[in-house]
């Protein structure tokens, strides 16, 4: 399978290296250092496991600045240009994810393209409308800076999204996220295949939940530190609390999950235009 990324950056560069393993893998960018470095097989990022598998593992990945020539024959597309948030203008800046899309059309219409960058829920229908591209995909990732690749090897879930209703898209789904299965250490690894707009929804309650947990435990330890709490302890049973509680949470509110989306995406979420 022949795939271009566009993007090297966390997400670009350790999605190329796992997917190079078993895969024809070309990745772009607009900054030659990069570029130069990675066809030396030397990381441009700081991530212990992409340096180790471009130095040691035999891998087909060849990077580029020639992005028209990279896309032309491609089967698969793969964004993960920086989308960063403008809390002046309250929204997020996707003008690189549409100039690479604009790009793919110009060059290879029949690529199917899918988008990792973090985008706004409700964004892959609209840019599929704007753009006239139909062949667009929506894969979110869940990877940490510095252990990206390692995240990509061990992943917790593998989730791609298609349109709903559309069977030939549907299968390209399913396909690629068995391309990334296949990169994988980890092999009993879930696969949730969703429409788009459930995948953004996914990747942006995923952040806001861990966000919320990261800001609790910052509270937590200047508020008992120096007295006799044993921490670790305690974040165990929050899991276990946890556990529970995802039963209650789902069994209480699952009936009520299209009115939930509906009100609280409307009032509360500002990535929802």
């Amino acid at each position: 399978m022949k795939i271009t990324i566009a993007g090297a950056g966390y997400v670009g560069l350790s999605n190329a290296v796992l997917l190079a393993q078993h895969n024809q893998v070309t990745l772009v960018d607009v900054i030659q250092e990069k570029i130069n470095l990675i066809n030396q097989h030397k990381s441009p990022i700081a991530d212990k496991e992409i340096e180790d598998y471009l130095l040691t593992k035999d891998l087909d990945l060849t990077a580029t600045m020639d992005a028209g020539s990279a896309y032309s024959d491609a089967d698969y597309v793969i964004i993960s240009t920086p989308t960063n948030y403008d809390p002046e203008k309250n929204h997020f800046d996707t003008t690189s994810v549409e100039a690479v899309i604009r790009q793919v059309v110009e060059h290879n219409p029949n690529a199917v393209i899918v988008i990792k960058s973090t985008v706004p829920v409700g964004y892959t229908v609209s840019v599929r409308e704007k753009l006239r591209c139909s062949n667009i995909l929506f894969s979110p990732e869940f990877l940490r800076e510095g252990r990206a690749l390692y995240d990509n090897l061990y992943p917790s879930r593998i989730i791609v999204a298609a349109p709903r209703g559309d069977e030939s898209l549907y299968e390209k789904a399913r396909q690629f996220s068995e391309l990334l299965k296949e990169g994988a250490i980890k092999k009993d690894v879930p696969i949730l295949l969703t429409d788009l707009t459930e995948a953004e929804a996914i990747k942006l309650f995923a952040n806001t939940y861990l966000a919320l947990r990261v800001a609790f435990f910052n509270e937590y330890e200047p508020t008992y530190s120096g007295k006799l709490f044993f921490g670790s302890r305690i974040i165990q049973d929050l899991k276990e609390f946890k556990e529970m509680s995802d039963v209650i949470v789902s069994n209480r509110y699952a009936a009520d999950l299209a009115d939930v989306k509906d009100k609280v995406y409307t009032r509360d979420l500002y990535m929802r235009d």
